[in-house]
C-alpha cells in the first residue's frame, strides 16, 4: 500500500470496557423490546400463530451461529464486528464484499429503526410529523454515540433497564392468560388471510423462520467493541456466546408465550401493532401505553448503540486504508480526548439520513438478504480458520465441524426462502450479489498494485 493511502492515527481505541459493560451495549443494540414488539409484529403478520415455530427454530439457528461469531471474535478482537476476522482468515479480497455490503446495510438498518421510532412516538402524539421526529432521533443519538465509550455504556445500560420492563410485562401477561397448548400451535399454525384464519403454507413458514433468525440474533454486536474490551482475546468469546443464547431466549420466549395467550386471533393478527393490541385487550390500554413509552426508549437506545457499532466498522475500514486517501483520513480519525471515531459516526449518521428519505420499502429490500451472505462467510471462515490454526486458541465453537456445517445447511434454506419472496427477498439477493461482485472488481483494480492489499496491522496501544 502506498504511503499516501496509509493512515497512521496518533491514537487507538481504548481497552477500557468490562464484560458487563459490553453486555449492556450488546443487549441495547439487539434490543429485546424492539425485537419482540416491532420485528415480532412483522412475524405475526407474516406467519400468524406460526410465529411460535418460526422464532423457536430461528432462535435455535441464531444461538448456533453465535458460537461462530464467538470463535472468530476471540481470534481477532478488533473494531469492526466480524470484518477483522474475515480479513484475517479469508483474506482482504474475500472480506471486501462483506465490507461493502455492511457499508450499505448498516446505515439502512439505522434508517429503518429511526422511522420505527417516529411511528411509535406518533402513537403517543399522533400530530407529530414522521420525518422531523426521525431526524431529531438521529441527531440526538449521534450526540450520545460520540461520547466516551464508558459514558455510552452507562447511558445505554440505564435505558436497557427501562426497555426490559416492556418485555417482562409481555411475558408475565402471557403466562397469566394462556388459552391454547403449545403442541396445537406448533402442529397446526394458522395465518389471517382476507379476514379468515387459514393454515400457514410451508413457504410462508420458511420466510418466517428467516425473519425469526434475524429477530432473535444479537450476540455478534459485541464484536464491534472487541478493541475496547479489556483482555478481549480471552473474554470476548464467552461474552458473545452467553449474550447470543440469552438473546434468543429473551426474545423467542415472550413471543411464543404471547401466541399461546391470544384470545381473539383475528383482532390481534389483523392489528397494525399485534403485540400492543394483545396487551391492551388482556390487561387494559393504560398498561399498553406504558409499554409503548418503554418501547420508544428501547428503539432510541438501539439506534444509539447501532450507530456506535457501525461507526467502528467505518473507522476500521478507514484505518486499514481501503478507500481513497481523503476518505481514509476522515474515517480513521479518532477524537484526541474521547478516543471515539467521531468523524465515522457523523458519516454513518449522514448516510442513514439520506437512506431514510428513500422510503421503508426500499430499506426492507436492502437488508433482507444480508443474513444469508454473512452466515455463509462465517461458516467458511471458521472452517478455514480452524484448519489453518488461526482460530480456536482461546475459544472454540463446540462440536466442530458440526456447527459450521449446520450453518451452511441453514444458508441454503435462507437462499431458497429469500428467492421465493418476490417482494423483498429476491430483489435483495440480486442487489447484494451484484454489490459483492462489484466490490471484488473494485478491490482487484484498485488494490492489485498495492503491496499486501489493505492488510495494515491494527495499531497497538
Amino acid at each position: 500500500m502506498s504511503t499516501q493511502d496509509a493512515i497512521d492515527p496518533p491514537h487507538t481505541l481504548h481497552r477500557t470496557l468490562s464484560p458487563l459493560e459490553v453486555m449492556f451495549l450488546t443487549f441495547s443494540s439487539l434490543s429485546p423490546a424492539m425485537s419482540v414488539f416491532i420485528y415480532g409484529d412483522g412475524i405475526l403478520h407474516q406467519a400468524g400463530t406460526g410465529t411460535a415455530l418460526a422464532v423457536l427454530i430461528g432462535g435455535a439457528v441464531a444461538a448456533v451461529a453465535t458460537f461462530l461469531y464467538a470463535e472468530l471474535g476471540a481470534a481477532f478482537p478488533h473494531a469492526g464486528g466480524v470484518y477483522p476476522s474475515l480479513k484475517g482468515i479469508l483474506g482482504p479480497l474475500w472480506a471486501f464484499p462483506y465490507i461493502t455490503m455492511m457499508i450499505l446495510v448498516g446505515p439502512t438498518q439505522l434508517a429503518y429503526a429511526v422511522l420505527g421510532f417516529a411511528d411509535y412516538v406518533r402513537v403517543l402524539e399522533p400530530d407529530l410529523p414522521q420525518i422531523p421526529v426521525a431526524v431529531g432521533c438521529l441527531a440526538v443519538a449521534c450526540f450520545v454515540a460520540v461520547q466516551r465509550i464508558k459514558t455510552g455504556a452507562l447511558v445505554t445500560g440505564a435505558f436497557l433497564m427501562v426497555e426490559a420492563i416492556a418485555v417482562i410485562v409481555m411475558a408475565v401477561v402471557a403466562v397469566l392468560h394462556p388459552v391454547r397448548p403449545l403442541w396445537e400451535v406448533l402442529s397446526n399454525p394458522v395465518i389471517l388471510d382476507d379476514g379468515l384464519l387459514k393454515p400457514l403454507a410451508f413457504g410462508g413458514l420458511g420466510l418466517a423462520i428467516v425473519t425469526g433468525v434475524y429477530t432473535t440474533a444479537g450476540g455478534n454486536w459485541a464484536l464491534y467493541f472487541g478493541e475496547e474490551l479489556k483482555d478481549a482475546e480471552h473474554r470476548i468469546g464467552p461474552v458473545v456466546s452467553w449474550v447470543g443464547q440469552l438473546a434468543a431466549i429473551s426474545i423467542a420466549g415472550p413471543l411464543i408465550l404471547m401466541v399461546l395467550s391470544i384470545t381473539d386471533l383475528k383482532e390481534v393478527l389483523g392489528s397494525d401493532a399485534p403485540a400492543a393490541t394483545f396487551i391492551g385487550n388482556t390487561v387494559g390500554h393504560g398498561v399498553a401505553a406504558v409499554v409503548s413509552g418503554a418501547l420508544v426508549v428501547a428503539i432510541f437506545n438501539a439506534v444509539v448503540v447501532n450507530m456506535m457499532c457501525y461507526a467502528r466498522l467505518f473507522y476500521a475500514t478507514g484505518r486499514d486504508g481501503i478507500w481513497p486517501a481523503p476518505a481514509n483520513r476522515l474515517l480513521g480519525h479518532l477524537h484526541p480526548k474521547m478516543r471515539t471515531p467521531i468523524a465515522a459516526t457523523l458519516v454513518v449518521c449522514v448516510c442513514a439520513f439520506a437512506l431514510m428519505l428513500s422510503g421503508e420499502k426500499l430499506l426492507l429490500v436492502l437488508v433482507s438478504g444480508e443474513n444469508a451472505i454473512e452466515y455463509l462467510m462465517l461458516a467458511a471462515a471458521v472452517l478455514l480458520g480452524r484448519y489453518l490454526g488461526k482460530t480456536g486458541k482461546t475459544f472454540k465453537a463446540p462440536l466442530h465441524p458440526l456447527v459450521p456445517g449446520i450453518t451452511l445447511v441453514v444458508v441454503a434454506g435462507f437462499l431458497v426462502a429469500e428467492w421465493l419472496d418476490e417482494d423483498a427477498g429476491r430483489p435483495s439477493l440480486i442487489l447484494l450479489t451484484a454489490l459483492c461482485i462489484g466490490s471484488i472488481a473494485y478491490y482487484w483494480f484498485r488494490m492489485r498494485n498495492k503491496e499486501g492489499g489493505f492488510q495494515r496491522e491494527v495499531p497497538q496501544e
